[in-house]
């Protein structure tokens, strides 16, 4: 809708705020193997692809979305991935739903290699380290 991937009349303004963020951060500190936690039906595969190697989506078991996307299944607070394992790594529209929100940025560092970018996008929050 309105040239905006994945989007509904309802969501219209958040997900084109996304997406231009994502493209405008993407570029920047997106790179190599790329972590998608909370991933869903990965809306943003394409809109990252140029600038990753690989995407992996990681999701539970109870998701509402479609599981297919879903390359490994864990918690956010529990990501499966070896420590250092990936170069970048995603959060949308995650933290704001979590009782403990800084466990999940502690989990999150321990799987990206020393040096890695994280981005990572509450509904209208943006955070890059």
């Amino acid at each position: 809708m309105f040239g905006i991937a994945n989007s509904s009349s309802i969501n219209v303004l958040v997900s084109g705020i996304v997406q231009r963020e994502l493209r405008r951060t993407g570029e920047k500190y997106i790179n190599g193997s790329l972590i998608d936690i909370g991933c869903g039906r990965k809306p943003y595969l394409d809109l990252l692809a140029p600038y990753v190697t690989e995407h992996i989506g990681v999701d539970h078991d109870e998701t509402i979305h479609e599981k297919s996307h879903i390359d490994r299944f864990g918690t956010a607070y529990d990501i499966p991935a070896e420590d250092g394992e990936f170069d970048s790594a995603l959060c949308t529209a995650v933290l704001e739903h979590l009782e403990e929100p800084e466990t999940v940025l502690r989990e999150c560092f321990r799987v990206l290699n020393p040096g890695g970018d994280s981005d990572l996008l509450g509904s209208l929050h943006l955070a890059s380290a």
